[in-house]
Parts: structure tokens; sequence; C-alpha cells
């Protein structure tokens, strides 16, 4: 069974993305809870992080709730009210935004290595990995699903506003005739 969007619920949210995010803020806290340079590094990133996190968990996830109907063409009125997070979505801010959040991952990479602690190490090798992910694949998908739902949306539009559609086979029993003027005299 397919999933039905649902914006306000925000139910429909992949989830694999949040998931991923509860991971992060579950390492992120044993990190930052660690004594000296390791937690003043995680906290660094922490406070880049998870602000972040809660953003694109506002703004972005609920766009991903729209590609199982998408995939299948299913484009329906309701799902413009996701245009307003996408116009507020903006690749540049976002991308600024890990400019930083890379710089303090990085440090605390080479923290975890020089104090000798490979299970942070890990973690902030696969923290990059995911803040790519989000740049190389995410975001611009994000703009991807923006660019098909406004497309798809004006052709239904069109389609409505251009008078008389061909019915399908299934719905021709359902046509009342037209009287016409001669039956009308």
């Amino acid at each position: 069974m397919r999933a039905v969007f649902r914006l306000k619920g925000q139910s429909d949210i992949p989830e694999a993305l949040m998931l991923d995010h509860d991971e992060a803020r579950a390492v992120l806290a044993c990190a930052t809870a660690e004594p000296g340079p390791i937690g003043k590094a995680a906290m660094r990133v922490s406070r880049l992080c998870l602000p972040h996190f809660e953003q694109e968990e506002r703004i972005v996830f609920p766009v991903f709730g729209l590609l199982q109907d998408l995939a299948v063409d299913d484009v329906r009125p309701e799902m413009a009210d996701v245009l307003p997070l996408i116009y507020e979505y903006h690749v540049g801010r976002a991308r600024r935004a890990h400019r930083s959040i890379d710089a303090a991952i990085e440090e605390l990479l080479q923290t975890a290595r020089a104090e000798e602690c490979p299970q942070f190490a890990e973690f902030a090798r696969k923290l990059q990995i995911h803040e790519r992910v989000e740049d190389e694949v995410v975001y611009p998908v994000v703009t991807l699903i923006g660019r098909y739902l406004r497309a798809g949306l004006k052709m239904q539009s069109k389609r409505r506003s251009s008078g008389p559609r061909r019915l399908l086979p299934q719905q021709v029993h359902q046509v009342r005739p037209v009287p016409s003027i001669e039956a009308a005299a």
C-alpha cells in the first residue's frame, strides 16, 4: 500500500532520515560528555549540527514525504502545502552552514585521532559523509521535487481550465446526455 502524503503530521517523512539524525544526536551526546579536547570539539559540532538538524527536519524532511507519490506521478493539489517549505529552503544558505559544520567535524576528527579515540574518529568520518550526502544528493533532490511539483500542479491547472477533457472508458457511463436544442423546442 502506497503512503499518503500528510504534511501536518509529517507521518510520511522517510524514517531512515530521522533515524540517521537520531543516531548522530545520540553519539554527539556521548562525545560532548567526554572530558578534555574531545568533549570541547564535540560541543562545537553539537552547537552547529543540532539546530541544523532541526531546520532540515522542519523544512527538508517533509518535502521528502512526497517522494513515494511523485514517483508514481501522483500529484495532488494539497501537495502544494510543501511549496512554502521549498521556498524557505535555500541551497546557498544550507551550503554555507555546512562549511562551518564541516570545519567543526574535521576538528573533532583530528582531535579524536590525536586522543586515540577511534569510536569518535569513526563517528566524525561518518558525519562528514552525512554532510556530503546532503550537499550532493538531498539538497538537489529538494530542488527537483519543487520543480516537478510546480510543473505537475501547473499541468493540472491547465487541464482544468482548458475546457472539456477526454473521458476514460470507465467514465463514459457516468455522463448524462445533454438535451439537444431540438428536443427543448
